[in-house]
């Protein structure tokens, strides 16, 4: 018979041997580093928003207001991207002139306040002022509005057309250039 010094020492040995082991096992089956954090952090965070509005104020002055079907904000650069567009951009001198306006597509910069208006944008002015164009530019810190591609303006008994304008008082007064082509009188009704 095995004495109780030889039965410690196997069972001594033995608990050596599975602390190894488990030791052993803990290295070879150690679980690789999960890529999937890494790759979260190159990877677009945005907040949706279904018929949401963004409204932009100077001094107590409402300057623009815009609703989207939908918006979505990245919310590390600040840029949303929206769909199904109606605004209104208010003159500077309270209720003188809005345009209200629409476009399938735009974006908007929270940082400079900037909005592209693209794929083809109706305005319609409460002056009789209708404009159409490609593409609608504000550029808020120079107050300035570009309309560019297939711009066309219709006021009172004038039409004008170019490849681009720029307004910045709500198209009351505008500068035209490429193409630039106006008609007044009876013919451009």
């Amino acid at each position: 018979m095995k004495s109780l010094k030889d039965k410690n020492k196997i069972a001594l040995y033995g608990f050596i041997v599975i602390i190894i082991a488990v030791c052993v096992w803990a290295v070879v089956t150690k679980p690789e580093p999960q890529k999937k954090a890494a790759d979260d952090t190159n990877k677009e965070q945005t907040m949706d928003y279904m018929s949401n509005t963004i409204v932009e104020e100077r001094n107590g002055r409402k300057i623009w207001e815009i609703t989207a079907d939908s918006i979505k904000m990245n919310t590390k650069t600040q840029q949303a991207e929206m769909e199904n567009i109606h605004g209104k951009y208010y003159g500077e001198n309270d209720g003188e002139q809005v345009l209200t306006l629409t476009a399938p597509h735009g974006t908007y910069s929270d940082s400079t306040k900037d909005i592209v208006l693209d794929n083809g944008v109706h305005v319609q002015g409460n002056q009789g002022l209708v404009f159409d164009a490609q593409k609608l530019v504000w550029d808020d810190e120079n107050q300035l509005l570009t309309g560019q591609g297939n711009v066309k303006i219709v006021k009172d008994n004038m039409q004008a057309q170019a490849d681009q304008v720029e307004s910045s008082n709500s198209f009351l007064q505008f500068k035209l250039s490429g193409n630039a082509h106006i008609v007044e009188g009876s013919t451009a009704q």
